[in-house]
């Protein structure tokens, strides 16, 4: 299986892997070196556009890396240890890793004591040892999609878009079951990302599991405990007991389009879906809470892209004046309007109150403010995601849980001893 760190141990150069970078304003007297996700241009643009308008002495260089290359990339620039980039997009869960190999510079003297304007979930992805390294950017949150005419044709009456009255995962499977029709190829329930851990630890966690030590360096005794063995045994019945869920659907457009097409009654996904989702409207559907196990706790997934700065950048003053304008609400509202991710400021969820108003941000918003947990804080977090990503997707193939989870717990240890003093 490939993953990240088996292409970054394969890479011997960047440059084959990377869109070639964009120069905006090449004739301002400064100009930042700046890494951004390969999200389409219409997404980016506007906002390069909108912070040179503000501050015509600055130009930027602007290189979009698609998602899957970013973080290797990111990788071979930042282990260089140069002043480049001076700015870079950076995973949530990747700022632990970054912080404590000093690529990335402390923010809190920049943007002063007015954090608490930011929602709970975002602050605490972008702070590391009670630091803020990372400016959150945008967030995510997550629903459950569905189709209408399948629960009408099952005879199964809806779930509410009511987090007060959300389904348990009990409930969602016998659901799930009456949903499936293997005639149609009809699915009762598909994830859309089905072997990330950014979904799959909220079913461990629903059952009250830690999924890695305080300190982030231990995954034995965590990540095999009884409640995470039980919870993916669980996920693993939905895909090989039950057959209410495809196995081998890792592609998160794949998932989208089986929910689109009407070859899935249930569709647990992040808010880029509404839009795509709105979008296709000859689709009857409604939206409902993400499950929770009965007699555990709402847990649901959060945390996205931050902004971090490089301590080595040779451009300081106007590196802080980019992380500066980024933190401002229009800039976070203007991205919100572009991109449908959850704003990571609680004062552009009022001043956004019209546009965020349907039931599927109504859910976000209270998940964002009482169930929202962040990936867990590791400097491994890119072991530890791609230890976990190979045993989920075996788990669904047929793997024996314990065994395989047992496993995955000795092998992430492995991994991270290299992080320990």
């Amino acid at each position: 299986m490939t993953t990240r760190r088996t292409v970054l141990k394969g890479m011997t150069a960047a440059g084959g892997m990377l869109a070639a970078p964009q120069l905006l304003r090449a004739q301002a007297k400064t100009e930042l070196n700046v890494i951004w996700v390969g999200w389409p241009e219409s997404h980016i643009t506007p906002m390069a556009e909108m912070f040179m308008k503000n501050n015509p002495t600055i130009g930027l260089k602007l290189e979009r890396i698609p998602f899957n290359e970013l973080f290797p990339a990111l990788e071979v620039r930042l282990q260089a240890r140069s002043p480049l980039p001076d700015i870079f997009l950076a995973d949530g869960p990747l700022t632990a890793s970054y912080s404590i190999r000093k690529h990335l510079a402390e923010l809190d003297g920049i943007l002063g004591n007015d954090l608490g304007r930011y929602t709970k979930a975002a602050l605490a992805q972008g702070t590391y040892k009670g630091k803020l390294m990372t400016l959150p950017y945008i967030s995510s949150g997550m629903v459950l999609f569905l189709n209408r005419k399948h629960f009408a044709d099952a005879g199964v009456t809806l779930p509410e878009a009511d987090v007060a009255k959300r389904w348990t995962w009990e409930q969602t499977l016998e659901a799930a079951k009456k949903l499936t029709d293997p005639a149609k190829n009809q699915w009762g329930l598909v994830f859309e990302m089905a072997d990330r851990p950014y979904q799959a630890l909220t079913l461990p966690q629903s059952k009250g599991a830690q999924v890695l030590s305080e300190d982030g360096l231990t995954a034995t005794g965590y990540v095999d405990s009884q409640p995470f063995i039980d919870a993916m045994q669980f996920y693993a019945d939905l895909f090989n007991k039950h057959k209410v869920t495809p196995t081998g659907v890792f592609d998160t457009n794949l998932a989208l389009e089986m929910f689109a097409t009407g070859r899935a009654a249930m569709y647990l996904a992040t808010t880029p879906s509404l839009a795509s989702i709105s979008a296709r409207k000859d689709l009857d559907w409604a939206v409902a809470p993400q499950p929770y196990f009965e007699g555990g706790k709402a847990v649901t997934p959060t945390g996205s892209w931050h902004i971090g700065m490089n301590p080595r950048t040779k451009q300081r003053a106007a590196a802080e004046t980019f992380i500066k304008a980024f933190a401002q609400p229009e800039y976070v509202e203007a991205q919100a309007r572009l991109r449908p991710n959850p704003p990571v400021l609680k004062s552009v969820w009022d001043s956004m109150g019209a546009e965020l108003a349907t039931p599927g941000w109504r859910i976000v918003r209270s998940e964002m403010e009482n169930t929202a947990v962040p990936r867990p804080a590791t400097p491994g977090w890119l072991e530890y995601e791609d230890i976990l990503r190979g045993a989920f997707r075996e788990i669904q193939g047929g793997a024996n849980v314990e065994q395989r989870l047992k496993k995955a717990a000795r092998d992430i240890d492995r991994e991270f001893t290299k992080y320990r003093g």
